[in-house]
């Protein structure tokens, strides 16, 4: 069966901030919009099937299981590959990538934390295979991390859009400023607030928008509200 589409919009999004600010809350707010048959999520903090009130996948059956219910697919590492999240990663990376082959659909892949995953040296070859060529198979790409640059340049080449909360880091603003943003805005944004950039159409909202009043305004609790945002067809 040939799931390849040629035409699908690639999206690829960063979201990066110091610690504290509300990176994860904010992901929750854009995850919950985003309509797709798949939701991949590499959940090796153990937050997201707490956010989202989904069943945490622990092994290969359940994740096979997971996908056939389609929705979330939600993999916590902690008894597959115990003290391994290394390896846990390049193996769902490799799991959700020949997934997105066999099943027809949009799916999205998410992981928080990336830069314990990943660093500027390396990055999975099971990764850069989902970012080089899951656009054919309708596969987008959903990350946090604390900066930019504590991740590989192969991932920050493919971004599309960027979200960045306060950031202090030099090589961090260094990133952001060559991408468009303004540097002594990044500095001093406050709190819950953040800018946010399409690196492929220049589109921006650099009047800056706030998490607390979004996600009070645009996310319900739990699964039903989720469950809008699920594609029920292929």
């Amino acid at each position: 069966m040939n799931v390849q589409v040629y035409d699908h919009p690639s999206k690829k999004v960063l979201i990066t901030g110091t610690s504290g600010t509300v990176k994860t809350t904010l992901l929750e707010k854009l995850l919950r919009k985003e309509k797709a048959r798949f939701k991949f999520v590499f959940d090796h903090q153990g937050e997201f099937a707490h956010r989202f009130k989904v069943e945490p996948c622990y092994g290969p059956e359940n994740l096979c299981e997971a996908v056939a219910a389609g929705g979330w697919v939600c993999s916590d590492p902690v008894q597959m590959y115990p003290g391994k999240t290394y390896e846990a990663f390049a193996f769902f990376c490799d799991f959700a990538f020949c997934m997105a082959q066999t099943q027809k659909g949009r799916k999205l892949f998410i992981c928080d934390e990336l830069q314990k995953l990943v660093d500027n040296a390396k990055t999975p070859d099971e990764l850069m295979c989902i970012l080089d060529t899951g656009r054919r198979y309708q596969m987008d790409f959903f990350g946090i991390s604390q900066a930019p640059n504590l991740i590989h340049n192969a991932i920050r080449n493919q971004l599309t859009r960027v979200y960045t909360f306060r950031q202090s880091d030099k090589n961090a603003i260094k990133y952001l400023s060559e991408n468009g943003f303004d540097e002594n805005q990044v500095r001093n944004l406050k709190g819950h607030d953040y800018l946010w950039r399409d690196l492929s159409t220049g589109e921006n909202n650099f009047g800056v928008a706030t998490v607390q009043s979004d996600v009070a305004r645009d996310s319900s609790p739990g699964p039903a509200g989720e469950r809008a945002a699920v594609e029920t067809n292929s």
